[in-house]
């Protein structure tokens, strides 16, 4: 039996094609990604990588973290922003 997959926004998110923008190590992570994006709008769903499909894993075991196609190039852009370094 699969996890269902999990959305932060709205219902609609599931509506049309999902694309993979990245994968996390855990349970805990993937939230973390998931907040950042839905920070700047964009909805997510996580959703447990193939072959780690295994309810006895609970939040252990890597996930992936699907956006719809219209949101993909945000998602990029707001995982690859670089991390602000404090004036020195």
């Amino acid at each position: 039996m699969t996890e269902p997959i999990r959305a932060k926004s709205s219902p609609q998110i599931v509506d049309g094609e999902l694309v993979k923008v990245a994968r996390a190590q855990n349970q805990a992570e993937a939230e973390f990604v998931q907040g950042l994006l839905l920070e700047m709008g964009v909805p997510s769903i996580l959703r447990r990588s193939p072959g780690y499909d295994v309810p006895d894993f609970l939040a252990a075991g890597p996930r992936d973290v699907l956006v719809p196609a219209w949101a993909e190039a945000t998602a990029h852009d707001v995982l690859l922003q670089p991390i602000a370094k404090p004036d020195e």
